[in-house]
């Protein structure tokens, strides 16, 4: 991608480093700091810690100041974008960065993936709206469209997979949306009555090539009023920071509601994921001298990856640690399924998934996308050994890393989260959280 004649976009490398991302950060920033939602982040602290501070370990419980940070800032992100009259295009739920001469607060939460750029465009029932794609050299893996009615973007009304559009030869394309029935336009959505955003979602299956798409919006009918001010987006991230911490909380509750192992897959639309998403998850306690064992099959998915989380459900520190791996990042073993490994000390296994000192994660496994009719179901299994026990226990034909191999693996992890955050003349690792 290179620059655009207007100046829109602020890097060729990275089609996130746009004007209106840089712009909203800094309302974002500066309405994070006002009065009225510094209280509201109180009370949502108060809510939280009424219902967890006898139940979290003391090791979770040192998190919560950042969990409650990431989470109001991530309500007030997505306040800051919430005119459909005048629409942006807003990437939100990451780890927090400094770029554009600005230190942006992470807005981790809900599950979030490391691999996915999460962007939202606010659209209304009776605008009209135009969203101008282009699809990078090295496109992201998997890349969904949906329309969503609540804050926390859990609410899908409709949904467009982007295999299903028409993309031109050189990666452009034009999505519409309105009231009007789609009738065979392939890059069309029909607007329901209580949508709040268009919900898009880039999965990145190769960190070091990938990049999500470049996008911008306009509204094609006239507004019906003039920008909100900043005071009525204040007002929509006290509300959000104050009711969306009883779907957080849900979201979380799903982790803990069974026995500390995986569940077997199922489709994640139901509790607010991704429609055409499969997924596992689990809740483990470890010991110092425990792993967790995970194999599972590919299933012919598009794009595949596995995360862990804190107990708030957070990605643990996704730049420095390995706390995940995509399907380009994982290792098959032998006879073709994938073995993980959790441990809190580096077991040398090269599938191994970084507790960063924590004793109990949460654990996230998702397949996305279906080409092959004919390919098995998802499928995958845990089991709890001791470190000691742990070589008998792995299957021939897992792959190990060396000390060394495993300092290089970190390596290319950071350079390539680093390019997230890439600005033009700006300095690479400058991205760091």
């Amino acid at each position: 991608m290179t620059h655009d004649a207007e100046g829109y976009f602020l890097s060729s490398t990275n089609p996130v480093a746009n004007v209106d991302q840089r712009d909203l950060e800094k309302l974002a920033i500066r309405m994070f700091e006002r009065d009225d939602v510094k209280a509201a982040r109180l009370r949502a602290d108060i809510m939280w810690r009424r219902v967890a501070d006898r139940l979290m370990p003391a090791d979770q419980m040192a998190l919560l100041d950042d969990h409650v940070s990431d989470y109001c800032f991530r309500c007030t992100m997505v306040a800051a974008n919430t005119d459909a009259n005048h629409p942006r295009v807003l990437r939100v739920y990451t780890q927090g960065a400094e770029w554009f001469g600005h230190k942006v607060p992470g807005s981790k939460w809900g599950g979030d993936n490391p691999d996915n750029a999460y962007r939202i465009i606010p659209v209304v029932a009776g605008g009209s709206y135009e969203v101008i794609g282009q699809r990078q050299v090295e496109p992201s893996t998997y890349v969904t469209f949906q329309l969503v009615g609540n804050s926390t973007t859990s609410a899908t009304l409709a949904s467009l997979e982007q295999m299903d559009m028409e993309i031109a030869a050189d990666g452009s394309y034009r999505l519409t949306l309105d009231d009007t029935p789609a009738d065979g336009r392939r890059n069309h959505m029909t607007i329901p009555e209580g949508t709040l955003y268009l919900f898009i979602r880039d999965s990145m299956g190769d960190w070091e090539t990938q990049a999500p798409d470049a996008l911008r919006v306009r509204r094609l009918n006239p507004a019906t009023r003039v920008p909100l001010s900043e005071d009525e987006l204040a007002k929509t991230a006290i509300h959000n920071i104050l009711s969306d911490v009883f779907y957080a909380l849900y979201a979380q509750r799903l982790f803990f509601n069974g026995p500390q192992m995986l569940t077997p897959p199922e489709g994640a639309g139901s509790v607010g994921g991704l429609l055409t998403q499969q997924g596992s998850l689990g809740h483990f306690t470890l010991a110092e001298d425990e792993a967790i064992v995970i194999t599972a099959n590919a299933a012919g998915a598009t794009y595949r990856d596995i995360v862990l989380h804190d107990l708030w459900l957070r990605s643990l520190p996704n730049r420095d640690n390995q706390i995940s791996l995509t399907n380009a990042q994982m290792m098959p073993d032998a006879d073709g399924r994938y073995t993980y490994v959790i441990a809190i000390a580096d077991p040398g296994v090269h599938n191994w998934l970084d507790t960063c000192g924590l004793h109990d994660v949460l654990v996230l496994h998702r397949w996305q996308g279906f080409p092959d009719p004919d390919a098995p179901p998802p499928a995958i299994e845990s089991r709890r050994v001791k470190l000691a026990e742990l070589d008998a226990a792995l299957q021939q034909g897992v792959a190990r890393v060396t000390v060394e191999e495993r300092a290089t693996q970190i390596a290319r992890r950071q350079a390539a989260y680093d390019r997230r955050f890439a600005v033009d003349d700006d300095i690479w690792g400058s991205g760091q959280g």
